[in-house]
Formats: structure tokens, C-alpha cells, sequence
């Protein structure tokens, strides 16, 4: 069974996500609100191609991994919304900015 990946954020680090990625499973969709970077990366690797992370869960509905790789800021609220579509998540560090952020995320990955 190969898994299927998501990678939202396409700056630099994604690219080392993606290449693990095809080393385990397949790079489905990618995800960046610069347009540039999120059809470099989804040319690349023949992935789907979204500007709004939102749009992608929604539409991506055989995920097993979102791999969270934009700004430290983004973290929690981006993997909150992946767990709650019930895809694993993978997460960049840190983690989240606060200790109430990294406590819903973890609440969420129980539930």
C-alpha cells in the first residue's frame, strides 16, 4: 500500500518533505498561497496543485499524511484542520507558538 501525502507549504523545506515522500508512498497534492511555489513543487512531482489549505482537505478525500510545512505561525490552526478531517499530520517545528496551541493539537490528534 503506498501512502498518499499532502505537503502544504512549498518554500524550501518542502522540497526535502517531497523527497522523502516518493521514497514512502506518493506526493498527491500540494498546497502554498503563492502560486509559483505550489506549481513548481506539484509539476514536479505530478501532484495536485491548491492555493488555500481549506480548498485541498476538502477535496482531497484519500489523504493518509498532510505534511505542514509553511510559516511557524500557521502551524496549529493548519493541522488542527487536518486532523479534524481525519488525515494524519506531520508537522514542521516547532510544533506551534504556544503552550494552549500545542495542547489543542494534541487534543485534536486524540480525538
Amino acid at each position: 500500500m503506498l501512502y498518499q501525502f499532502a505537503i502544504t507549504g512549498c518554500g524550501k523545506i518542502a522540497g526535502r518533505h517531497a523527497q522523502q515522500v516518493a521514497r514512502l508512498g506518493k506526493l498527491v497534492a500540494v498546497c502554498d498561497v503563492v502560486p509559483g511555489r505550489a506549481d513548481e513543487l506539484a509539476a514536479e512531482y505530478g501532484a495536485r496543485v491548491y492555493y488555500d489549505h481549506a480548498t485541498m482537505l476538502a477535496s482531497e478525500k484519500e489523504l493518509d499524511v498532510v505534511s505542514i510545512c509553511t510559516p511557524n505561525g500557521l502551524h496549529a490552526a493548519q493541522s488542527i484542520a487536518a486532523l479534524q478531517a481525519g488525515i494524519n499530520v506531520l508537522c514542521e517545528k516547532p510544533m506551534c507558538l504556544s503552550t494552549v496551541d500545542g495542547i489543542t493539537m494534541i487534543e485534536a490528534a486524540k480525538a
